[in-house]
């Protein structure tokens, strides 16, 4: 052989040693050659015990820099449950979780959140969901301009209250506003 050939080949034996022991020692400290999404778990409910529970969890995921241009960071609600696993879609912002009747006939976790445009970006509506016994994927119950009326459909849900439709949520949105006129 060659010596040209033969210093290709102890060059190329030397960069996979490299190689090697760097994928070593990015494990042994905790990290990993390729950048994965952070997920931070933000909460945590559950349906309760019985028939069809259903595991929910508020979960921040943060997008490494490497697969931007994209929303940086995202919440998306994921579930387990004997109806299976799922989780909502990526949204820019979201409220806690909420149980309702954990255990009782009328259990079920709510949040509300705000979805992600198909093109990056907050949309500006917000969506109250309800994840019930045996769910396979969170159901949209209401649309709303902002979220104080989604915070404020979610107490009404929380006070056993039921939710109001968009023309009375308006209405009561009008008379509090114009409460503050005064005489």
């Amino acid at each position: 052989m060659s010596q040209v050939l033969l210093g290709f080949r102890n060059l190329a034996f030397r960069i996979a040693i490299f190689v090697v022991l760097a994928a070593i020692l990015a494990w042994l400290l905790g990290g990993n050659l390729f950048a994965r999404n952070q997920v931070i778990a933000v909460g945590a409910a559950t349906t309760g015990a019985g028939e069809g529970r259903v595991d929910v969890r508020l979960e921040q995921v943060i997008v490494p820099m490497t697969d931007l241009p994209s929303d940086r960071m995202y919440f998306r609600v994921g579930f387990d449950g004997e109806g299976g696993k799922g989780e909502s879609d990526r949204l820019a912002q979201a409220s806690p979780l909420l149980e309702v009747d954990a255990g009782g006939i009328n259990r079920a976790v709510w949040f509300a959140g705000e979805p992600l445009k198909d093109g990056g970006g907050a949309s500006g509506v917000w969506r109250v969901y309800r994840i019930t016994p045996y769910a396979t994927k969170p159901e949209m119950m209401l649309e709303v301009p902002d979220r104080l009326e989604a915070e404020r459909q979610l107490a009404r849900v929380k006070a056993g209250m039921p939710l109001q439709n968009a023309d009375a949520a308006a209405g009561a949105r009008e008379a509090v506003l114009e409460a503050g006129d005064g005489p």
